[in-house]
């Protein structure tokens, strides 16, 4: 069993993080801007705060053994949402500490990427350049910090039901597959909590094509 704590619980991605770490038997803290965001259920705690406020989260990290961060801007506008908010994670963590933070598969092109791809992540770029902007900012934050850290990249996330398990790039430097499941997402992040080959790096992550059996989405209750 493991304790978690979900900043942006109440988001899509986040509220499937938080059904599927309590389905595995892990205690969760989920950290929502809004009160009764959820409804009460066995291993779980909700705790109101703003992430993106000096000082808001102080406190209310230690003592967990991971942080999923699964905050994103509501819109393409000028944004902070992502720096803003894993810094105040980073200095309400220990030393050492555990994050996992939502990135962009966006954010770089990889190496064996073909010309229609390059074309797609420039015009990407341009769309999406604010977001890209405060996410590169978040990563650099990681970076700096003294915690044990991973960017995970999705790519194009959908609503689907999560049935793979997901292609993953350590170091986010080779293609992946074009789109993945924010059920699929959820579960890698819970999967990749004690796997210390994605300690200080990036990942890329999409939905692959084989099943994932019955027991596979809990495979990290059981480490």
């Amino acid at each position: 069993m493991t304790s978690i704590a979900v900043v942006g619980a109440n988001g899509r991605t986040g509220r499937i993080v938080v059904e599927q770490a309590l389905a595995c038997g892990h205690r969760v803290t989920a950290i929502v801007r809004r009160p009764g965001s959820f409804s009460p259920a066995p291993g779980l705690r909700e705790v109101i705060a703003d992430p993106t406020i000096p000082g808001s989260l102080h406190g209310l990290l230690v003592g967990h053994d991971a942080v999923i961060s699964t905050l994103g801007a509501a819109d393409r506008a000028p944004t902070i949402v992502y720096s803003a908010s894993t810094a105040e994670i980073i200095a309400a963590m220990p030393p050492g500490g555990r994050l996992l933070v939502v990135s962009s598969a966006g954010l770089d092109v990889p190496a064996d990427a073909g010309p229609a791809s390059r074309v797609l992540a420039a015009a990407l770029h341009r769309i999406m350049c604010h977001t890209y902007t405060d996410m590169a900012r978040m990563e650099q934050f990681l970076t700096e910090s003294a915690l044990r850290w991973t960017a995970v990249r999705p790519t194009r996330l959908t609503d689907k039901p999560g049935a793979t398990i997901p292609r993953v790039s350590l170091g986010a430097t080779s293609k992946v597959g074009p789109q993945i499941s924010r059920a699929d997402l959820a579960a890698y992040l819970l999967d990749a909590v004690d796997d210390p080959h994605t300690h200080h790096v990036a990942v890329s992550v999409s939905s692959g094509r084989v099943l994932r059996n019955a027991t596979a989405v809990c495979r990290s209750a059981s480490r």
